[in-house]
């Protein structure tokens, strides 16, 4: 019995990566937002600003892209 070759994927393409829906600073992040942020991080050099909840997703999602944050600001309190 011959067999029908399955269709590859290309070497190049990883599989696309879920991400579930998370609260951020009163916002819902869908899919959508996760793929729009993470493109964003990746194509910006430096951050001047970012809050507490953004910080903390990149940190757990993307540890890679960390580097591009700015310093922590000391709490006052």
């Amino acid at each position: 019995m011959a067999r029908t070759p399955e269709k590859s994927r290309p070497l190049a393409s990883k599989p696309k990566r879920i991400y579930a829906p998370r609260l951020i600073s009163d916002h819902i992040m869908v899919q959508e937002d996760f793929e729009r942020l993470h493109k964003f991080l990746v194509e910006t050099e430096d951050l001047s600003e970012i809050s507490d909840d953004m910080r903390e997703l990149v940190e757990e999602e993307w540890p890679e892209l960390v580097h591009k944050l700015p310093p922590r600001v000391p709490q006052s309190g």
